[in-house]
């Protein structure tokens, strides 16, 4: 570990000496952690990070028109293909899971909160218990691996390890922490959280490759035979990580980047537009384009960017590997408010955004890809974010999206929901509609709260 000099001298070169401003007031054991931090900084990424023009995603931008739909003529091709590669075990799922429930107003990692309905069921729960099932159909549970933060890492590895995984064999889970990277204020120099603590933040998806080379989770990959990542969050409660006509169009055309589609609410949608950036496709963040660019529409009023990104993502695990090497991912500053300390040394809580974030997207490595696709989803099917306290995007919203999925299903097969009813089906009961009109008794009629399971 360097000392107070060796720290003071690199910290000096770069203009960040003041980082130690409240050194010989610490205790020995806060000294040494914070000399532990500063030597884990990479300050001449820092420089490149706050000196390069930001990212803004503007120039060049035109609507995709390439969407594959289900519909399309090599639809059974590709079912084909997508479950004979998860019968072989050839795709593994990331489940990103690195967020807080702090906006849900729980405490801890966003995948212990509890989604279910009726059954209380956490959202690590809720995936762990569709990969049971995509395993129990096609003989193979997929490899799970779960990106952490820092901050949350411990906590989810003993929730899980304390559930035995719920039913996920240890041989089939890995869980690994992604990077993060220090916050700024507007001058470029380094926040604190306390006297001796650098406020440090997970440093964007872009940073996942990286996390999953460093943690060991590509030669885990190799060794388990997975030649395909399926990429989920864990706050999108009706993520599919396995759908076979995805993964089977995404190994037909040998796209190294594949990406699901789903129509937008509305031009403004807080989400990112799928787009053609130059010749390539591209997913545009919704803040790094002007609102009359994605407010354009066509001669029937359709509008011309209609496609948003769910956060659905298949990656080939050579392009996934060759990211990892990668030091000139664009840089995405995210103003932000950060509480620090001044320099008093007195915690300073911000009303208007004081620092900045940096962050890198997987979503910037897209044009690096020699093959891509997009692929159409329907959006009330595959997407249930849990993201807001209440209103949009919340648990409430999430949970009316879930039952009314399994509503739908439930009468398809002939039985009846009354619509006061809240209504679970788990995947391990039916994963999809077809299973359940096979399971479901005849003529069943629900009229209150009520969760499908296996017994």
């Amino acid at each position: 570990m360097i000392d107070k000099q060796q720290a003071l001298a690199h910290l000096t070169a770069h203009g960040q000496q003041h980082v130690l401003r409240f050194f010989d007031t610490l205790s020995a054991t806060a000294q040494r952690s914070l000399l532990m931090q500063i030597e884990a900084l990479d300050l001449a990424w820092l420089k490149t990070a706050l000196t390069t023009p930001a990212s803004t995603g503007t120039e060049n931008i035109t609507p995709y028109d390439a969407v594959i739909r289900a519909e399309d003529p090599a639809t059974q091709e590709a079912l084909r293909r997508g479950e004979e590669a998860l019968e072989r075990g050839e795709v593994g799922v990331l489940l990103v899971a690195g967020g807080a429930g702090s906006r849900l107003g729980f405490e801890g990692p966003k995948g212990l909160y509890p989604l279910g309905a009726v059954s209380k069921r956490t959202l690590f729960q809720i995936h762990i218990d569709r990969l049971r099932a995509v395993g129990r159909r096609y003989g193979v549970i997929p490899a799970l691996f779960v990106m952490t933060s820092p901050d949350n890492h411990e906590e989810t590895r003993r929730y899980l390890a304390e559930n035995d995984n719920f039913g996920l064999p240890a041989e089939r889970l890995m869980i690994f922490p992604q990077g993060v990277a220090p916050a700024v204020d507007f001058e470029g120099q380094l926040l604190l959280a306390d006297k001796h603590t650098l406020i440090l933040s997970p440093n964007g998806n872009g940073g996942l490759f990286a996390a999953m080379h460093d943690s060991g989770a590509f030669t885990r990959m190799q060794s388990l035979g997975v030649t395909s990542i399926s990429y989920i969050q864990v706050d999108n409660a009706l993520a599919d990580p396995a759908d076979a006509c995805f993964i089977g169009h995404h190994l037909r055309v040998r796209s190294e980047f594949s990406c699901k589609a789903m129509p937008k609410r509305g031009p403004l949608e807080k989400v990112g537009n799928i787009a053609r950036v130059g010749e390539r496709l591209g997913i545009v963040e919704y803040y790094e384009v002007p609102d009359e660019l994605v407010s354009q529409r066509d001669a029937t009023g359709e509008l011309l960017f209609n496609f948003g990104n769910p956060g659905l993502f298949l990656w080939s695990v050579a392009f996934a590997e060759r990211q990892a090497a990668r030091l000139d991912l664009p840089i995405h500053r995210a103003r932000k408010k950060l509480t620090c300390v001044d320099q008093e040394g007195q915690l300073s809580l911000p009303q208007e955004p004081n620092g900045l974030k940096l962050e890198t997207f997987a979503l910037d490595t897209l044009a690096d890809a020699e093959r891509t696709l997009v692929y159409a989803c329907e959006r009330d099917v595959e997407f249930a974010p849990v993201k807001n306290g209440e209103g949009e995007d919340s648990p409430a919203s999430a949970q009316a999206l879930m039952t009314d999925l399994f509503r739908g299903w439930v009468q398809a097969a002939g039985g009846q929901v009354e619509q006061d009813c809240q209504l679970e089906v788990n995947p391990l009961y039916a994963l999809d509609a077809q299973e359940l009109a096979v399971r479901l008794p005849k003529g069943l009629k629900i009229a209150k709260d009520t969760y499908l399971t296996e017994v």
